[in-house]
Protein backbone atom coordinates (compact mmCIF):
# COMPACT_ATOMS: atom_id res chain seq x y z
CA UNK A 1 0.00 0.00 0.00
CA UNK A 2 1.32 3.23 -1.30
CA UNK A 3 -0.07 5.61 1.37
CA UNK A 4 1.36 3.39 4.20
CA UNK A 5 4.62 5.62 5.59
CA UNK A 6 5.72 6.90 9.24
CA UNK A 7 4.78 10.11 10.18
CA UNK A 8 1.73 10.20 8.16
CA UNK A 9 0.07 13.63 8.53
CA UNK A 10 -3.28 14.46 7.43
CA UNK A 11 -6.74 14.64 8.88
CA UNK A 12 -7.82 11.77 11.34
CA UNK A 13 -5.86 9.28 13.69
CA UNK A 14 -2.97 7.08 13.80
CA UNK A 15 -2.52 4.54 11.13
CA UNK A 16 -0.12 1.71 11.51
CA UNK A 17 2.45 2.01 9.40
CA UNK A 18 2.68 -1.41 7.69
CA UNK A 19 0.51 -3.97 7.77
CA UNK A 20 0.89 -8.12 8.43
CA UNK A 21 2.66 -9.60 5.45
CA UNK A 22 4.58 -5.95 4.40
CA UNK A 23 8.00 -5.44 4.28
CA UNK A 24 9.65 -2.86 6.61
CA UNK A 25 13.35 -1.91 7.27
CA UNK A 26 13.77 -0.85 10.80
CA UNK A 27 16.96 1.23 11.55
CA UNK A 28 18.11 1.59 14.69
CA UNK A 29 21.49 3.85 14.74
CA UNK A 30 23.44 2.67 11.42
CA UNK A 31 21.81 -1.20 11.76
CA UNK A 32 19.47 -1.80 8.83
CA UNK A 33 17.18 -4.28 10.34
CA UNK A 34 15.05 -6.08 7.47
CA UNK A 35 11.97 -7.39 8.67
CA UNK A 36 8.06 -8.94 7.34
CA UNK A 37 5.30 -7.88 9.78
CA UNK A 38 3.72 -11.00 10.88
CA UNK A 39 1.23 -9.57 13.44
CA UNK A 40 -0.01 -6.59 14.53
CA UNK A 41 -2.04 -5.28 17.46
CA UNK A 42 -3.26 -2.00 18.63
CA UNK A 43 -2.43 -0.18 21.85
CA UNK A 44 -5.01 1.99 23.27
CA UNK A 45 -4.12 5.07 25.03
CA UNK A 46 -2.14 4.16 28.62
CA UNK A 47 0.16 6.01 31.27
CA UNK A 48 3.83 5.27 29.74
CA UNK A 49 6.00 6.72 32.10
CA UNK A 50 5.39 8.95 35.69
CA UNK A 51 8.98 10.85 35.72
CA UNK A 52 7.41 11.59 39.71
CA UNK A 53 7.84 14.94 41.85
CA UNK A 54 9.55 17.76 40.35
CA UNK A 55 10.47 21.08 42.13
CA UNK A 56 9.17 24.66 41.23
CA UNK A 57 11.27 26.18 38.05
CA UNK A 58 13.89 22.68 37.93
CA UNK A 59 14.53 19.93 35.21
CA UNK A 60 13.46 16.58 36.83
CA UNK A 61 16.29 13.56 35.98
CA UNK A 62 16.16 12.31 32.64
CA UNK A 63 14.23 9.14 33.13
CA UNK A 64 14.36 5.59 30.80
CA UNK A 65 10.30 4.75 29.86
CA UNK A 66 10.94 1.22 30.14
CA UNK A 67 7.00 0.72 29.71
CA UNK A 68 7.51 1.41 25.71
CA UNK A 69 9.91 -1.53 25.34
CA UNK A 70 9.26 -3.96 22.81
CA UNK A 71 10.17 -8.14 22.90
CA UNK A 72 12.57 -8.76 20.89
CA UNK A 73 11.86 -9.22 17.03
CA UNK A 74 9.12 -6.58 17.32
CA UNK A 75 8.43 -2.61 17.17
CA UNK A 76 6.36 -0.22 18.50
CA UNK A 77 5.19 3.26 17.02
CA UNK A 78 3.47 5.73 19.08
CA UNK A 79 2.16 9.22 19.73
CA UNK A 80 2.56 10.47 22.87
CA UNK A 81 0.92 13.40 25.04
CA UNK A 82 2.08 15.19 28.18
CA UNK A 83 -0.62 14.54 31.12
CA UNK A 84 0.45 17.47 33.39
CA UNK A 85 1.53 20.80 33.24
CA UNK A 86 4.89 20.21 32.50
CA UNK A 87 7.49 20.38 29.29
CA UNK A 88 9.02 16.99 28.81
CA UNK A 89 12.04 16.55 26.33
CA UNK A 90 12.42 13.21 24.90
CA UNK A 91 15.72 11.07 23.81
CA UNK A 92 15.93 7.92 21.38
CA UNK A 93 18.12 6.06 22.66
CA UNK A 94 19.56 7.61 25.97
CA UNK A 95 21.87 10.66 24.46
CA UNK A 96 20.14 11.10 21.03
CA UNK A 97 17.85 13.92 21.56
CA UNK A 98 14.55 14.44 19.59
CA UNK A 99 13.08 17.46 18.32
CA UNK A 100 16.73 19.05 18.44
CA UNK A 101 17.57 22.10 16.17
CA UNK A 102 20.60 23.85 16.35
CA UNK A 103 20.77 26.24 18.99
CA UNK A 104 17.46 23.81 21.05
CA UNK A 105 15.77 20.84 21.73
CA UNK A 106 12.09 21.77 21.68
CA UNK A 107 10.01 20.61 24.45
CA UNK A 108 6.41 19.41 23.87
CA UNK A 109 3.75 20.58 26.74
CA UNK A 110 0.21 19.96 27.06
CA UNK A 111 -0.83 21.98 24.39
CA UNK A 112 0.45 19.93 21.82
CA UNK A 113 -3.22 18.29 22.17
CA UNK A 114 -5.03 21.84 21.02
CA UNK A 115 -2.68 22.40 18.11
CA UNK A 116 -1.88 19.04 16.96
CA UNK A 117 -5.16 17.06 18.23
CA UNK A 118 -3.77 13.73 16.53
CA UNK A 119 -0.52 13.97 17.65
CA UNK A 120 1.56 13.18 14.02
CA UNK A 121 4.14 15.72 15.41
CA UNK A 122 4.97 13.11 18.41
CA UNK A 123 5.32 9.68 16.23
CA UNK A 124 8.33 7.72 17.42
CA UNK A 125 9.90 4.06 16.52
CA UNK A 126 11.10 1.45 18.90
CA UNK A 127 13.35 -1.05 18.18
CA UNK A 128 12.91 -4.04 20.54
CA UNK A 129 13.69 -3.02 24.09
CA UNK A 130 15.63 0.34 23.00
CA UNK A 131 13.38 2.22 25.03
CA UNK A 132 12.63 6.29 24.98
CA UNK A 133 13.93 8.45 27.82
CA UNK A 134 12.36 11.52 28.47
CA UNK A 135 12.97 14.82 31.19
CA UNK A 136 10.53 16.98 32.50
CA UNK A 137 11.04 20.76 33.28
CA UNK A 138 8.40 22.24 36.23
CA UNK A 139 8.31 26.01 34.49
CA UNK A 140 5.65 26.54 37.67
CA UNK A 141 6.19 28.50 41.22
CA UNK A 142 4.69 25.29 42.71
CA UNK A 143 6.31 21.85 42.88
CA UNK A 144 4.38 19.42 41.00
CA UNK A 145 3.82 15.23 42.42
CA UNK A 146 3.59 14.07 39.38
CA UNK A 147 5.11 14.64 35.76
CA UNK A 148 3.51 11.60 33.56
CA UNK A 149 2.64 10.95 29.79
CA UNK A 150 0.22 8.64 28.05
CA UNK A 151 1.50 7.05 24.53
CA UNK A 152 -0.43 5.20 22.05
CA UNK A 153 0.30 3.61 18.71
CA UNK A 154 0.72 -0.06 17.21
CA UNK A 155 2.62 -3.02 18.41
CA UNK A 156 4.95 -4.92 15.75
CA UNK A 157 5.79 -8.28 15.41
CA UNK A 158 8.26 -9.33 12.27
CA UNK A 159 10.05 -12.32 11.46
CA UNK A 160 13.85 -11.13 9.23
CA UNK A 161 13.38 -11.33 5.63
CA UNK A 162 15.49 -14.03 2.95
CA UNK A 163 18.46 -12.25 1.75
CA UNK A 164 16.83 -12.51 -1.78
CA UNK A 165 13.84 -9.81 -0.56
CA UNK A 166 16.28 -7.68 0.58
CA UNK A 167 18.59 -7.68 -2.77
CA UNK A 168 14.92 -7.25 -4.50
CA UNK A 169 14.01 -4.03 -2.05
CA UNK A 170 17.30 -2.76 -2.52
CA UNK A 171 16.98 -2.85 -6.33
CA UNK A 172 13.17 -1.26 -5.91
CA UNK A 173 11.83 -4.48 -7.56
CA UNK A 174 9.65 -5.02 -3.68
CA UNK A 175 7.86 -2.50 -1.50
CA UNK A 176 9.40 -1.63 1.73
CA UNK A 177 8.46 1.02 4.51
CA UNK A 178 11.75 2.50 5.87
CA UNK A 179 11.48 2.98 9.78
CA UNK A 180 13.71 4.90 12.09
CA UNK A 181 13.83 3.64 15.62
CA UNK A 182 16.83 5.95 16.73
CA UNK A 183 17.11 9.77 16.74
CA UNK A 184 20.64 9.72 15.12
CA UNK A 185 19.94 7.19 11.73
CA UNK A 186 21.09 9.25 9.17
CA UNK A 187 19.42 8.50 5.75
CA UNK A 188 17.53 5.85 5.64
CA UNK A 189 17.26 4.52 1.80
Amino acid sequence: MADLYPHKSGIGLMEPVALIGQNVCIFYGSVKNWRRVTYLEAIPPFQALDIGAVAAQTVSTKTQCTRLEMQKNEFGQFRWFPMDNAEFKFWLPHVDGRFTLKNLQVPVDMNITDIDPCLHLTEFFVWEDHSPWFDATNFMDYPMTQTRIKAMGFRYVTSALEKETVIKIEAGAEPCTYVVASGNAGNPK
